[in-house]
């Protein structure tokens, strides 16, 4: 396998990111900040691209190849897992300490929170469906034919995205309004990019199953991405009952 260069491109474009997001923070919503999500998204489809070339043209992915990626993959799902440990800490420090944060009342007073059971419980069963879609699309890769059922999972991801967005415009409060607010967004919302970057990738894995680059005993990304798909299914569910449920009563 040739050296890459694309982990240095894609730490300039997280770095990119993250100067996005600071400046949004700082309350300078632009376009530009948008637009800068780009070169992150086109550098991992590109990267996929070299690492399928790799894998099914050149045929350098051998068993030790393919058990490193796996393991990189665990690892890489280990460090989100307590990415995200940490957002819930914060969260529950605030909320069962309020004393310590704010007036002790949680949420505070004058905060006009989300109800659970309407746009939030929406997305809940958007998103599973789109965790039992992707399953099924797995088995009719395992068992050797084409499969809709990712193109499907994309569509829900992509509606409960565009119900995140309805549900942030129409919020009473913002991420400057109090700690909770703060934390609402932030997990919400960096919840939403590990979306965006799972719908991607089952793009990519719909396209490489339907041009038959993926093979019975070979689908390493296929599986990659189902297991971070299923990743982001169990932070959602997390994030409904601590922060939408919970909240409420």
């Amino acid at each position: 396998m040739s050296n890459s260069w694309w982990p240095l491109h894609m730490s300039l474009a997280t770095f990119l990111i993250i100067m996005s997001l600071l400046s949004f923070l700082k309350g300078c919503f632009k376009l530009i900040n948008c637009i800068l999500l780009l070169p992150a998204m086109v550098i991992f489809f590109l990267w996929t691209r070299d690492v399928s070339r790799e894998s099914v043209f050149q045929g350098n992915h051998s068993r030790l190849v393919a058990a490193s990626l796996k393991w990189g993959l665990i690892w890489f799902l280990f460090s989100e897992v307590w990415f995200f440990f940490g957002i819930f800490w914060s969260f529950f420090h605030a909320s069962v300490s309020p004393i310590t944060t704010g007036n002790n009342t949680w949420p505070f007073v004058g905060l006009d929170i989300i109800p659970p059971f309407q746009v939030p419980l929406l997305n809940t069963i958007v998103l599973l469906m789109s965790g039992v879609t992707a399953t099924l699309s797995h088995h009719e890769v395992l068992a050797g034919e084409k499969s809709m059922w990712l193109f499907y999972s994309l569509l829900l991801g992509i509606y409960f995205l565009m119900l995140q967005g309805m549900e942030y415009y129409s919020s009473l409060f913002s991420i400057s309004s109090s700690v909770f607010g703060s934390l609402f967004f932030l997990g919400t919302g960096f919840h939403g990019f590990h979306v965006c970057l799972g719908a991607v990738m089952l793009f990519i894995s719909f396209l490489r199953v339907n041009m038959n680059k993926l093979s019975l005993s070979h689908h390493f990304f296929l599986e990659f991405s189902l297991w971070y798909w299923h990743f982001v299914d169990v932070v959602w569910l997390f994030l409904f009952f601590w922060v939408y449920v919970w909240n409420n009563f």
